[in-house]
């Protein structure tokens, strides 16, 4: 993922990152930590297994998964437009 991109789409849906993962070297996976103004969420994009996942943090340490996709098939403009949707729901 480039990462400034992904930073842009981020910015642009009202959020900010807190923490960018990149893992090129294992199937193209990385993950994201942000910060809205209401929750902290995680997005991670599992090339290997073929999903994008949005997540949100809990009070108790927990995850609730919000959204998931395929990506397979999916270029990284089209993974980030998925990812702003979800965002500016």
């Amino acid at each position: 993922m480039e990462q400034a991109a992904l930073y842009d789409c981020i910015r642009r849906a009202g959020a900010e990152v807190l923490v960018f993962e990149d893992h090129p070297g294992f199937f193209g996976n990385w993950r994201a930590h942000i910060q809205t103004r209401k929750d902290r969420l995680e997005v991670v994009c599992d090339h290997r297994e073929g999903w994008i996942t949005l997540w949100r943090a809990l009070p108790d340490q927990r995850q609730e998964r919000l959204h998931e996709v395929a990506v397979i098939g999916l270029d990284e403009e089209a993974i980030l437009d998925r990812l702003r949707s979800w965002l500016m729901a």
